[in-house]
């Protein structure tokens, strides 16, 4: 579990030094506030609309395979938009299409980390996995968003997306690592009496007494 919050700690810190140069990029591009909200709308817009169906996803495929393909995919997308980035080909189209398609693959990230984190611990703990979990997220929000200026003071925009992608391919790196706690099966209600048929000797003799 310690790798794994670690992992996920570092995940979330590149996750918002990503979406915070997101939106500077957008304003930076635009000039418009309402450009830079729209940004957003199209990232979470996947996970609002398509969030009941990422969980069925998740509840039918291997949970780690998953966990692991989509932060890898994210990885790509990050990588993918630091090259365009750095080459001078990112617009505000192309930026909110890479956008659309990491909220699509959030939609199935989300669930499948999630669910992935508290299978590491015994069915007692998970509460507090979820508490854990919600500290880690809230810490990489404040650090991300801090350490997104430092990048960009210092490294320039693109950075931002190296470091996001590199923080993805460390969790995809861990993931196989894990080892889930064993889970006790759930205790099963016992059989009940069958009630003869009244059409039976038994039946018969239970509806004259």
């Amino acid at each position: 579990m310690r790798w794994w919050s670690a992992a996920n700690l570092v995940s979330n810190t590149g996750a918002w030094m990503q979406l915070t140069v997101q939106n500077l990029l957008v304003l930076q591009i635009t000039g418009s506030a309402a450009a830079t909200g729209l940004s957003l709308a199209v990232q979470a817009g996947p996970g609002l609309l398509l969030g009941v169906f990422g969980g069925a996803v998740v509840d039918r495929w291997p949970l780690k395979v998953t966990a692991a393909v989509s932060q890898a995919v994210l990885a790509v997308i990050a990588f993918a938009t630091a090259a365009l980035l750095g080459a001078g080909l990112l617009n505000v189209p192309v930026l909110l299409a890479l956008a659309a398609v990491t909220g699509l693959v959030n939609t199935i990230d989300g669930p499948a980390t999630a669910l992935l984190g508290n299978d590491l611990v015994p069915r007692s703990d998970v509460p507090s996995a979820i508490a854990l979990g919600s500290m880690v997220h809230s810490a990489g929000r404040l650090a991300g968003t801090a350490l997104a200026a430092v990048a960009v003071g210092t490294l320039g925009t693109a950075s931002a997306y190296v470091v996001n992608g590199i923080s993805f391919l460390c969790v995809t790196a861990v993931i196989p690592l894990l080892r889930p706690a064993a889970h006790p099966a759930p205790v099963g209600r016992p059989p009940r009496a069958e009630v003869p048929s009244s059409g039976t000797a038994a039946g018969k003799r239970a509806a004259r007494a």
